[in-house]
């Protein structure tokens, strides 16, 4: 059998209490960007020991991406992924993440361009228990510490960890048994030894759909990605969009594209090669493939599933609502924008199936009424996870949110302009119309409700 190359991305490894362990050397060590002071911070040694003794076929490669307190820079992930592929490393340990929402968009970008070169990252999720980055991304497989080794199909759901594995290891050292602390990091090395002994054992496997698929598959459960995050490239099949926003991908050639975005569900079988994202209005059942497929069902799913919520929401809602002439998506992005540029992190939501192209939140407001009575829920626990700011909604006439909204936004289409009435607390607050629409009006109605949550604030 074949060794197989793994990385582990920490602080670096100490290899003479790898050979008092018992284990191999580093086959090759990487100091990357950070300063080679002495290491006290024996994280990655730990890290490097739980794969080396669960998967003992494993040749390990160590690259310094932390520094002796464990903190790292993002900027760093390229040069470490870079020098992964350089030495034919395609299984990855990553003891990094954050869960601060502004590194959440460039990480995002760096993890699918990199798993599209075949890449397989493992890494743990945040031990404040928030949603992390890059652990909850559908190209990475999240992982969490729990007792046994088993899917979190909560953690799937409420911030994208796909497994739960022991933390708590015993290792032989110095003549004593040592058992490492309950921590999510040092959970995410068992399940890359697990992933390592799978693409041993599986020599086709090549990408990370197929370990997850696989992997589920032991605990006879169902692997369902709902948020389609996972696109580098995506090709748009048949339809121009209807938002003039960017969306969160390169549009690249359909032969180019890792992502076919699909409206006709009959053509699925066109591109088993290829992850599908379908916008169709007809249900369809997920393909068998060894690529990743969204659809609003998985949506459907996740909302359905979620869990009753401790209190109401006690972030500020702003509803905006308006007429399918206006551009819901672009509204959105734009504000959530400039929330973003203030340091606030806004949780935005659409009606519209194709807002998942733009990295907003979909809600399927108008189905049924099963789900509706649990968007309450589900958005409890999205904002909650998420560390939220506030919420920001965009629905249509005869459309409804399932919460009270704190702040309400009517656009209206005239003639020749733009009505916005801003209401908060059902008194309206101000009234704007506009000629035409750019980024500086949306900057204006912006500055509004800046003003409105501020005063709320300053009233407390």
């Amino acid at each position: 059998m074949n060794k197989l190359k793994i990385a582990v991305l920490d602080n670096g490894a100490d290899e003479k209490i790898l050979a008092l362990c018992g284990l191999p050397d580093i086959i090759q060590q990487n100091k990357g960007n950070i300063s080679d002071e002495e290491d006290l911070f024996l994280h990655g040694t730990n890290c490097a020991m739980i794969i080396g003794l669960n998967c003992a076929d494993a040749e390990l490669y160590s690259y310094k991406l932390l520094d002796n307190t464990g903190k790292g820079n993002v900027d760093d992930l390229k040069s470490a992924f870079d020098w992964c592929l350089m030495n034919n490393i395609r299984l990855v340990n990553l003891s990094f993440g954050t869960t601060h929402f502004k590194d959440k968009g460039i990480i995002r970008q760096l993890v699918n361009q990199y798993a599209n070169k075949g890449l397989i990252i493992i890494a743990a999720t945040a031990n404040s228990g928030y949603t992390a980055f890059p652990a909850s991304f559908s190209n990475v497989i999240g992982v969490k510490a729990k007792d046994t080794f088993n899917i979190d199909a909560e953690g799937l759901r409420d911030k994208g960890v796909d497994f739960a594995a022991p933390s708590e290891h015993k290792i032989w050292f110095g003549g004593n048994d040592i058992t490492l602390q309950k921590s999510n990091s040092y959970a995410a090395p068992y399940v890359t030894a697990m992933a390592g002994r799978l693409m041993m054992e599986q020599s086709w496997i090549n990408n990370v759909w197929q370990i997850k698929k696989h992997l589920y598959q032991k605990f006879r459960g169902k692997c369902v990605q709902y948020i389609p995050d996972w696109i580098e490239k995506g090709w748009i099949a048949g339809k121009v969009l209807k938002s003039k926003a960017e969306v969160y991908f390169e549009v690249a050639a359909k032969e180019e594209a890792d992502t076919v975005i699909l409206y006709d569900k009959n053509e699925f079988n066109e591109y088993r090669e290829k992850h599908i994202v379908y916008l169709g209005n007809e249900i369809a059942e997920q393909p068998d493939t060894q690529c990743f497929f969204w659809s609003r069902r998985n949506r459907k799913e996740q909302i359905l599933c979620s869990r009753i919520k401790k209190e109401n929401i006690n972030i500020p809602v702003i509803l905006l609502k308006s007429g399918k002439e206006q551009d819901q998506i672009w509204w959105l992005t734009e504000l959530r924008k400039s929330f973003e540029a203030e340091g606030y992190n806004a949780y935005a939501i659409s009606t519209e199936q194709e807002s998942v192209l733009y990295d907003l939140e979909y809600i399927p407001f108008a189905v049924d009424e099963n789900i509706s009575n649990k968007i309450g829920d589900f958005l409890y626990w999205q904002t909650y996870y998420n560390q939220s700011d506030l919420i920001i909604c965009g629905i249509q006439e005869k459309e409804s949110i399932g919460v009270e909204a704190d702040i309400f936004v009517r656009i209206e289409n005239g003639k020749k302009q733009t009505g916005i009435q801003i209401y908060c607390d059902k008194i309206k607050k101000t009234q704007m119309c506009f000629g035409t629409l750019g980024e500086q009006q949306i900057k204006e109605v912006y500055d509004c409700l800046l003003t409105i949550l501020t005063e709320d604030e300053d009233g407390e």
